[in-house]
């Protein structure tokens, strides 16, 4: 008779993925919330300081998922790069728009108001990016292997 053995929930390849994912998303906060925070603080518009932090953030995001998070080298940056892209660019939308609604809405201060938004964005567009920026070209079979 053969025993299973409990599996704790860290073996689980998509939770592992995940984490990496939220590694890789804690990486691309930093660098976009100090771009953020500094654009803010020496007065460029806020909604303009979050397109530019995300897009200084969305480079370093791209580069470690397609090769750590979701091992995707194998498909071509014109593929993963344009999803990726579109995944980022409607992330940054509905930010933008969170955001606005936040601060002249609900009266919440700026940089509080897209701290709270960060963790939403991330459960969002986690399985976007894996089932589709990264997976297969045309989105055919399986996502990319949570790998270790």
């Amino acid at each position: 008779m053969r025993t299973l053995e409990p599996t704790g929930w860290l073996e689980l390849p998509m939770v592992r993925q995940f984490i990496k994912y939220g590694l890789v998303g804690a990486s691309n906060t930093i660098v976009q919330f100090v771009v953020y925070s500094v654009g803010v603080t020496v007065g460029i518009d806020y909604l303009l300081a979050l397109v530019i932090g995300y897009l200084a953030g969305a480079l370093n995001s791209y580069i470690l998922n397609r090769h750590w998070t979701f091992h995707a080298g194998h498909i071509a940056h014109t593929t993963a790069g344009s999803r990726f892209a579109l995944v980022t660019g409607c992330a940054i939308a509905v930010n933008l728009a969170l955001l606005y609604l936040f601060v002249h809405h609900l009266g919440i201060a700026k940089i509080p108001a897209q701290a709270i938004l960060v963790v939403p964005v991330l459960a969002v567009t986690f399985p976007i990016n894996r089932w589709w920026s990264f997976a297969h070209p045309g989105g055919r079979g399986e996502p990319p292997s949570p790998a270790t």
